[in-house]
Protein backbone atom coordinates (compact mmCIF):
# COMPACT_ATOMS: atom_id res chain seq x y z
CA UNK A 1 0.00 0.00 0.00
CA UNK A 2 2.85 2.37 0.87
CA UNK A 3 4.45 1.76 -2.54
CA UNK A 4 1.13 2.58 -4.23
CA UNK A 5 0.84 5.83 -2.28
CA UNK A 6 4.41 6.77 -3.16
CA UNK A 7 3.73 6.07 -6.83
CA UNK A 8 0.56 8.18 -6.74
CA UNK A 9 2.34 11.03 -4.97
CA UNK A 10 5.19 10.83 -7.48
CA UNK A 11 2.71 11.07 -10.35
CA UNK A 12 1.07 14.06 -8.67
CA UNK A 13 4.38 15.86 -8.19
CA UNK A 14 5.58 15.11 -11.72
CA UNK A 15 2.37 16.28 -13.37
CA UNK A 16 2.09 19.35 -11.12
CA UNK A 17 5.75 20.36 -11.40
CA UNK A 18 5.39 22.57 -14.50
CA UNK A 19 2.62 24.56 -12.82
CA UNK A 20 4.43 24.94 -9.50
CA UNK A 21 7.89 25.96 -10.70
CA UNK A 22 9.23 25.79 -7.16
CA UNK A 23 9.37 23.58 -4.08
CA UNK A 24 6.01 21.76 -3.90
CA UNK A 25 5.45 22.13 -0.14
CA UNK A 26 5.72 25.91 -0.52
CA UNK A 27 4.36 26.56 -3.99
CA UNK A 28 1.52 24.03 -3.89
CA UNK A 29 -1.35 25.71 -2.07
CA UNK A 30 -4.00 23.36 -0.70
CA UNK A 31 -7.65 24.30 -1.10
CA UNK A 32 -9.16 24.33 2.39
CA UNK A 33 -12.35 26.20 1.54
CA UNK A 34 -13.49 28.33 4.45
CA UNK A 35 -11.60 26.38 7.12
CA UNK A 36 -9.78 28.57 9.64
CA UNK A 37 -6.08 29.10 8.90
CA UNK A 38 -3.51 31.87 8.98
CA UNK A 39 -4.61 35.09 7.22
CA UNK A 40 -4.06 34.87 3.47
CA UNK A 41 -4.87 36.78 0.31
CA UNK A 42 -7.23 35.25 -2.20
CA UNK A 43 -5.05 36.49 -5.05
CA UNK A 44 -3.80 33.80 -7.42
CA UNK A 45 -0.33 32.36 -6.94
CA UNK A 46 1.58 30.57 -4.24
CA UNK A 47 2.33 33.52 -1.93
CA UNK A 48 -0.76 35.13 -0.49
CA UNK A 49 0.96 36.31 2.69
CA UNK A 50 -0.57 39.55 3.89
CA UNK A 51 1.82 42.43 4.54
CA UNK A 52 -0.45 43.50 7.41
CA UNK A 53 -0.07 40.20 9.31
CA UNK A 54 2.05 40.71 12.42
CA UNK A 55 4.50 37.80 12.44
CA UNK A 56 5.10 38.25 16.17
CA UNK A 57 1.84 36.29 16.59
CA UNK A 58 2.83 33.49 14.20
CA UNK A 59 3.72 30.91 16.84
CA UNK A 60 0.61 31.42 18.96
CA UNK A 61 -1.69 31.68 15.94
CA UNK A 62 -0.28 28.54 14.33
CA UNK A 63 -0.50 26.44 17.51
CA UNK A 64 -4.06 27.65 18.16
CA UNK A 65 -5.16 26.56 14.68
CA UNK A 66 -3.67 23.07 14.98
CA UNK A 67 -6.25 21.50 17.28
CA UNK A 68 -6.74 17.72 17.49
CA UNK A 69 -9.84 18.13 15.29
CA UNK A 70 -8.06 20.04 12.50
CA UNK A 71 -8.16 17.95 9.29
CA UNK A 72 -4.81 16.94 7.78
CA UNK A 73 -5.15 19.13 4.65
CA UNK A 74 -5.98 22.18 6.78
CA UNK A 75 -2.93 21.37 8.93
CA UNK A 76 -0.78 21.15 5.80
CA UNK A 77 -1.98 24.49 4.40
CA UNK A 78 -1.64 26.21 7.79
CA UNK A 79 1.93 24.92 8.14
CA UNK A 80 2.75 25.94 4.55
CA UNK A 81 1.53 29.46 5.28
CA UNK A 82 3.43 29.50 8.58
CA UNK A 83 6.64 28.53 6.76
CA UNK A 84 6.13 31.37 4.27
CA UNK A 85 5.41 33.90 7.03
CA UNK A 86 8.47 32.62 8.93
CA UNK A 87 10.69 33.82 6.08
CA UNK A 88 9.97 37.44 7.02
CA UNK A 89 12.06 37.54 10.17
CA UNK A 90 15.39 35.94 11.03
CA UNK A 91 14.98 33.25 13.68
CA UNK A 92 11.22 32.92 13.34
CA UNK A 93 11.33 29.54 11.57
CA UNK A 94 13.69 28.17 14.21
CA UNK A 95 11.49 29.42 17.05
CA UNK A 96 8.30 27.93 15.62
CA UNK A 97 10.03 24.65 14.72
CA UNK A 98 11.38 24.36 18.27
CA UNK A 99 7.94 25.04 19.67
CA UNK A 100 6.27 22.45 17.42
CA UNK A 101 8.95 19.86 18.22
CA UNK A 102 8.59 20.49 21.97
CA UNK A 103 4.82 20.18 21.60
CA UNK A 104 5.26 16.89 19.73
CA UNK A 105 7.61 15.54 22.40
CA UNK A 106 5.19 16.44 25.20
CA UNK A 107 2.25 14.88 23.33
CA UNK A 108 4.26 11.76 22.57
CA UNK A 109 5.25 11.43 26.23
CA UNK A 110 1.55 11.64 27.11
CA UNK A 111 0.77 8.89 24.60
CA UNK A 112 -1.29 10.99 22.19
CA UNK A 113 1.19 12.52 19.79
CA UNK A 114 0.32 11.66 16.16
CA UNK A 115 -1.10 15.07 15.19
CA UNK A 116 1.64 17.00 17.01
CA UNK A 117 4.37 14.81 15.47
CA UNK A 118 2.83 15.36 12.04
CA UNK A 119 2.74 19.13 12.58
CA UNK A 120 6.38 19.29 13.63
CA UNK A 121 7.50 17.08 10.75
CA UNK A 122 5.48 18.84 8.07
CA UNK A 123 6.61 22.27 9.25
CA UNK A 124 10.27 21.21 9.29
CA UNK A 125 9.99 19.89 5.72
CA UNK A 126 8.16 23.05 4.62
CA UNK A 127 10.84 25.25 6.16
CA UNK A 128 13.54 23.25 4.39
CA UNK A 129 11.79 23.92 1.08
CA UNK A 130 11.18 27.58 1.98
CA UNK A 131 14.92 27.98 2.49
CA UNK A 132 15.50 26.51 -0.96
CA UNK A 133 12.82 28.83 -2.37
CA UNK A 134 14.71 31.85 -1.04
CA UNK A 135 17.68 30.88 -3.17
CA UNK A 136 15.45 30.73 -6.28
CA UNK A 137 13.89 34.19 -5.92
CA UNK A 138 15.01 37.15 -8.00
CA UNK A 139 17.52 39.40 -6.15
CA UNK A 140 14.94 42.12 -5.44
CA UNK A 141 12.63 39.64 -3.68
CA UNK A 142 15.47 37.72 -2.03
CA UNK A 143 16.39 40.63 0.27
CA UNK A 144 13.04 40.33 2.09
CA UNK A 145 13.33 36.52 2.38
CA UNK A 146 15.16 36.07 5.70
CA UNK A 147 15.32 32.26 5.62
CA UNK A 148 18.37 31.27 3.60
CA UNK A 149 19.32 27.85 4.97
CA UNK A 150 17.57 24.95 6.68
CA UNK A 151 17.64 26.00 10.35
CA UNK A 152 16.27 22.80 11.86
CA UNK A 153 18.48 19.87 10.81
CA UNK A 154 15.62 17.57 11.80
CA UNK A 155 14.21 14.78 9.64
CA UNK A 156 10.61 15.90 9.31
CA UNK A 157 9.61 12.86 7.26
CA UNK A 158 10.76 10.59 10.10
CA UNK A 159 8.43 12.51 12.44
CA UNK A 160 5.53 12.15 10.00
CA UNK A 161 6.22 8.43 9.59
CA UNK A 162 6.28 8.05 13.39
CA UNK A 163 2.93 9.86 13.61
CA UNK A 164 1.48 7.35 11.14
CA UNK A 165 2.91 4.38 13.09
CA UNK A 166 1.29 5.84 16.25
CA UNK A 167 -2.10 5.73 14.54
CA UNK A 168 -2.25 9.12 12.83
CA UNK A 169 -5.18 9.11 10.44
CA UNK A 170 -5.23 10.35 6.84
CA UNK A 171 -1.53 11.25 6.96
CA UNK A 172 -0.20 8.70 4.46
CA UNK A 173 -0.82 10.80 1.32
CA UNK A 174 0.95 13.78 2.92
CA UNK A 175 3.88 11.55 3.89
CA UNK A 176 4.12 10.22 0.35
CA UNK A 177 3.99 13.77 -1.03
CA UNK A 178 6.78 14.90 1.29
CA UNK A 179 8.89 11.85 0.39
CA UNK A 180 8.56 12.50 -3.33
CA UNK A 181 9.03 16.28 -2.98
CA UNK A 182 12.39 15.89 -1.24
CA UNK A 183 15.58 16.50 -3.19
CA UNK A 184 18.60 14.22 -2.84
CA UNK A 185 20.10 16.82 -0.45
CA UNK A 186 17.11 16.35 1.89
CA UNK A 187 17.52 12.59 2.21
Amino acid sequence: MKKLLLALAFALVVTAAPALAGPPLICGAIDIGAAPSLPWSSAPGWNGALASYEVAHLGDDTIALLTPQTPVNVRRETLRRAAIYATRQTGLAEALAARLIARATAAEDAGNGPAALFDAGYFVESVRQAARMGQMLPPAQRTNWKLRADPTHVDGLALIDKAIRMGGRDMQPAAAFVAVARTPMDR
